[in-house]
């Protein structure tokens, strides 16, 4: 019975009805709608195919396929150059239009679009809203810092390059400090912002400015394990044994952020064990003070084996 089933349902797949009539003349009703839905489905996927190279007329429907019974026909030499010829035509009007012109339409779409945005703020904005846009041309830095917050920091922080830009061409100090002595590059190193570090050292942004308490930006690139930062800062040729307030080096910090990476970097590149803080440890000591554990041992054994006076 299995076997029957088997032959019934598989063979009309496969087979013309003129092979076997007589499987053919009790067809299973629920296969016989997915057979011709199939039938249908490929018929129409050959038409498709056909009408995109130009063998059949679209408008024709599908008799003209049904008629060959999916046999390929080569085009005629006419069909074939008329369809070569629309294709160079196309091409030729794209390679016509000028790319200069699009830069032209779109930069002119946008200073309408400035010009009629401008014109509806305005006729929203009140009488004092509007004294104070019309007395400020340029940005106003008096009126859009604070000791703490300051407009080049933070827009570092979120990124916004092209404003940052219009602040320098404005005059504001790429090396401006906030209450804490913190530096635009500063910020954006503790804020791991990668593209605006990379972009303030191009624009000149020092390297070598200290905060309040003595800290370098390797300082902080070094406590937020940015491997990138400290190394685009050694190439800008910082100080590596530079020492805050309390006697802390870089080597220093790396040593208790256990940052082994960082720590072999510093120590290739010239940084002193040997330099001691304020409370008389060396980096070698303070990785000793975070008790046995792999990690101790392990920085213990790098601070031990890369000399002291290494070349970088």
């Amino acid at each position: 019975m299995a076997v029957a089933s088997w032959i019934t349902t598989t063979v009309p797949l496969f087979c013309r009805p003129q092979q076997f009539p007589q499987v053919v003349s009790t067809p299973v009703p629920h296969l016989s709608f997915h057979i011709m839905e199939k039938s249908e489905v490929m018929r129409c996927s050959r038409h498709r195919n056909l009408a995109r190279v130009g063998l059949v007329d679209s408008g024709q429907g599908s008799s003209s396929v049904d008629s060959h019974d999916g046999v390929w026909e080569d085009p005629d030499d006419g069909s074939g150059s008329e369809y070569n010829e629309e294709d160079e035509e196309v091409e030729g009007n794209e390679s016509d239009f000028d790319g200069d012109d699009v830069a032209a339409v779109n930069k002119s779409a946008g200073s309408q679009y400035e010009e009629d945005l401008a014109r509806e703020v305005e006729q929203l904005l009140g009488p004092e809203e509007r004294a104070i846009l019309q007395q400020n041309t340029a940005p106003n830095l008096a009126k859009i810092s604070t000791a703490k917050w300051r407009p080049l920091q933070t827009l570092g922080l979120s990124v916004q390059i092209p404003f940052m830009d219009k602040l320098l061409e404005n005059g504001v100090d790429i090396d401006e400090v906030d209450k804490d002595g913190l530096t635009a590059l500063h910020k954006a190193i503790i804020g791991k912002k990668e593209a605006v570090i990379s972009h303030l050292m191009r624009k000149g942004a020092s390297p070598h400015i200290k905060d309040r308490d003595g800290a370098t930006p390797l300082h902080y690139a070094v406590q937020v394990g940015a491997m990138q930062t400290v190394k685009l800062l050694i190439k800008h040729n910082v100080d590596v044994n530079v020492a805050d307030i309390d006697g802390w080096t870089p080597l220093h910090i790396a040593v208790q952020s256990r940052n082994r990476n960082i720590v072999k970097v510093l120590l290739i590149h010239g940084a002193d064990k040997t330099i001691r803080n304020k409370d008389g440890k060396t980096a070698l000591d303070l990785s000793l003070c975070y008790g046995r554990d792999f990690k101790s041992y392990d920085l213990a054994k790098l601070l031990k084996i890369i000399p002291a006076d290494r070349d970088p």
